[in-house]
């Protein structure tokens, strides 16, 4: 279920710091895979003198969107009722998932079965230069 993931703030935060790393991701193959993600993201930002905070924000930025695109696929592909009413009306799950609605969110949505994993990576890759 995507609630039991830990959340982008945390994993940034395990991800800049020394702490120990909680149980849940040595079993969580998302979480793991966000974590090493940002850990190598941490890795490049700190071999700059002043990494500009722009970048920095836009890098969480990433990961939050990526987290609630992923989240949002996950729950249309177990949660019939919730497809039935994005096919009704895109916008308002998006909204309600806390993303803006686009054309290829709407596009995503539609067809929750393709690769939604790159999609998602894509799509938060996308908010990073607009």
């Amino acid at each position: 279920m995507p609630d039991d993931h830990l959340s982008s703030d945390v994993l940034a935060s395990l991800a800049a710091g020394d702490d120990d790393v909680p149980p849940h991701v040595a079993g969580c193959p998302t979480c793991r895979a966000d974590l090493e993600a940002m850990r190598r993201l941490v890795t490049h930002l700190r071999t700059l003198p002043d990494p500009p905070a722009r970048l920095v924000e836009a890098a969480k930025t990433y990961f939050r969107r990526r987290r609630l695109v992923d989240d949002l696929i996950v729950r249309l592909i177990e949660d019939p009722k919730l497809r039935i009413r994005a096919a009704a009306d895109p916008e308002a799950v998006l909204r309600d998932a806390g993303l803006e609605p686009s054309p290829e969110l709407i596009e995503v949505i539609r067809d929750p079965g393709r690769d939604s994993s790159e999609m998602a990576r894509r799509l938060a890759a996308k908010s990073l230069w607009l």
